[in-house]
């Protein structure tokens, strides 16, 4: 069976949503990993990246989403495992890294805004495990908009407390609050 990146509109429209949680639900785990600062610094050039991806959804910024995309998928290669020494956490980042760069290529290759804020959604939900396991040294927000993905809500992290929705964009900046501060 081949591998398809992109899902129709139907395909995504069908979708079981209430799956999504499920699947990024990697661990239990809930407590910080401690990790080397080169892996951090590695892993705050993925974080840095998906903010760009992440303000350029908030300004309807197709292209941009497209590019940005594509650098988070390159900070990505540059992630090297081997510098996980806690025993649990190589697992862990196998997982989440392969569904970050799941998401992150389903973006890349599209143009269609709302195929990428679709992708985006999942891409927020391993991201921000990814950020409460290892951390990246700074407060974020984790934001929350009851009206995407059809009314039943997803989130994204941010550097501001400030609402600015990706998944909405300009038509709907402000929707949205945040939800928790991760340290």
């Amino acid at each position: 069976k081949g591998s398809k990146t992109e899902m129709s509109a139907e395909e995504m429209k069908n979708m079981d949503n209430s799956k999504i949680q499920n699947d990024t639900d990697h661990t239990k785990m809930e407590k910080r990993i401690v990790v080397s600062t080169a892996f951090k610094n590695q892993f705050k050039k993925v974080f840095e990246q998906y903010l760009n991806l992440k303000d350029d959804l908030a300004t309807d910024d197709n292209n941009g989403a497209k590019e940005d995309a594509t650098a988070l998928l390159n900070a990505m290669k540059k992630v090297d495992m081997k510098l996980l020494t806690d025993k649990e956490a190589p697992n862990h980042w196998m997982l989440i890294s392969k569904e970050i760069n799941a998401s992150a290529t389903s973006i890349s290759k599209t143009s269609e805004i709302a195929v990428q804020r679709n992708h985006f959604k999942h891409l927020s939900a391993h991201l921000i495990k990814a950020v409460k396991l290892f951390g990246v040294d700074q407060q974020v927000y984790e934001q929350f908009c009851p009206m995407a993905n059809d009314n039943k809500g997803a989130y994204w992290i941010s550097l501001s407390k400030e609402i600015k929705n990706p998944y909405f964009g300009k038509a709907m900046l402000t929707c949205g609050e945040t939800k928790t501060t991760i340290k």
